[in-house]
Formats: C-alpha cells, sequence, structure tokens
C-alpha cells in the first residue's frame, strides 16, 4: 500500500501508470487502484474486498505532478458525485494525465435507462434478497436501500451520454468513442466513454496508440451494436420470467 500518489508514480516510473478509480472489490492488477471507503457491514453492492486498494484516496482531491498519469479508469463511479463534483475532477484529471493520456470512464445512461423504461412494460428485476428491485429504474438513485452516513452509495447524478461528452470537450479532451456497449453492469442502459488528452508535441512517447488501443478494447461497430442487442434482449427475458 502506498501513502500517496506520487509515491506510487515514483516506484513505478518505468511503466504506465494506470489509475483504477473507485475500485471497490475488483482488484486489477498492474493499475493502482483506488478507493476512499473500506467496505461497512451496511454495504451490499461492492462486494468483499479481497485485496485492499494500493491508496485510500478521495478521488476528488488526487494529486501528483501535473502529466504524470498514463491512464485513468473509472467503473459506475462518477454517478456517486454531483455534477459540479465530476467537472471538478474532468478538469483535475486533464491536468495530472500525460499528453496524449486516456480517460475511459463507464456509468449509467440516462438516455438508455429512459429508453429501456418507456420500452419495456415489464421490468426486469435482481432477484437476490437485498437487490429484489428494478434493473432499470434503480439506477436513478443506486443503493439507496442502505443506509450509510457517507452517502457513497446513492447515485447523485445521472448523464446524458452527449451532455457528458460535452462537458469534456469544453475541458480539452478530444473523443474516442463514446458507446453503449459496456465491459461492466448493463450494455444499452449504461455508457463507456472514452477522451484523450491531445498530444500535439508527441512529449508522451509511452502514450503512443493509446486510443487505438483502448478503442479496439470495445470492439468494432457491429460488435457493439450486438453487445447491445443481446443485452436488451437478455432483459426482456428476464422480466418475463420474473414476472411469470
Amino acid at each position: 500500500m502506498f501513502k500517496s500518489l506520487d509515491e506510487y508514480i515514483k516506484q513505478n516510473n518505468n511503466k504506465l501508470i494506470k489509475l483504477h478509480l473507485g475500485c471497490g472489490s475488483k482488484y486489477w492488477n498492474t493499475w493502482c487502484n483506488i478507493d476512499a471507503n473500506p467496505i461497512e457491514d451496511s454495504d451490499t453492492h461492492r462486494g468483499f474486498m479481497e485485496e485492499k486498494p494500493d491508496l485510500w484516496a478521495d478521488i476528488q482531491k488526487l494529486s501528483c505532478k501535473r502529466d504524470s498519469i498514463d491512464v485513468i479508469c473509472s467503473h459506475h463511479v462518477l454517478e456517486h458525485f454531483y455534477r459540479y463534483e465530476v467537472i471538478e475532477m474532468l478538469k483535475n484529471f486533464y491536468e495530472i494525465l500525460k499528453p496524449g493520456g486516456i480517460l475511459v470512464t463507464e456509468m449509467p445512461n440516462l438516455n438508455g435507462i429512459l429508453k429501456l423504461l418507456f420500452w419495456m412494460p415489464i421490468k426486469p428485476c435482481y432477484i437476490e434478497d437485498y437487490k429484489n428491485r428494478d434493473i432499470i429504474k434503480s439506477q436513478l438513485y443506486g443503493a439507496s436501500w442502505e443506509k450509510n452516513s457517507k452517502g457513497y452509495p446513492y447515485h447523485k447524478y445521472i448523464w446524458e451520454k452527449k451532455e457528458f461528452c460535452e462537458v469534456l470537450k469544453k475541458i480539452g479532451f478530444l473523443e474516442v468513442l463514446s458507446t453503449g456497449a459496456t465491459k461492466s453492469h448493463v450494455p444499452f442502459r449504461d455508457m463507456a466513454v472514452i477522451f484523450q488528452k491531445p498530444n500535439n508535441s508527441n512529449t508522451n512517447k509511452n502514450a503512443y496508440d493509446l486510443d487505438i488501443v483502448w478503442k479496439k478494447k470495445y470492439g468494432n461497430k457491429f460488435h457493439r451494436f450486438k453487445v447491445q442487442t443481446i443485452t436488451i434482449v437478455k432483459l426482456f427475458l428476464k422480466a418475463l420470467n420474473f414476472r411469470f
């Protein structure tokens, strides 16, 4: 475990510096896994932390030298913050990313949620006792059945994909990919957004083609369409099974 992000960077300066923000119980090897909150008894949505994060830190206050990070990734984290808080975080991410560095985010997509709510008169539900709730509508409020004094389980703002991308562009990022074919949680309902800090001077040689590498991870257009279509079918079938 590291005391600061600068310490982690110093000890891994010969590698790509990749931050996994809000890691929870999902520890990724070769990444700097960061979380702010140890598991509490009331947590029912994060899983058990078999491995502790590399760094305990509030991602709203990430601090390190400018142009130090190659990749920043968060899966279903930013919706746990208010809109203005996310914008301030994104500005900070831009500062600490190296030129050519990549920002990868996955989160609920308000457009996808509203479309599914409209198209599906019978809603699919989680079947576990503590998650017996609507898979779609629940994204509007998060794990609000949990009593938590810190409030981290709750969803505080759900972004539209276009809205989120426009904010990133205003900050200075360049779009690599925005898609509903996510790697985690529920495709189509959610979104994956990949943006890059410009590297006009080519000062960061390690970041060469990082945008191509990350775009390939999400497949071509046909693959992304197939992933979302299969998910919609599964949601319909799950809804019917739960009802009947």
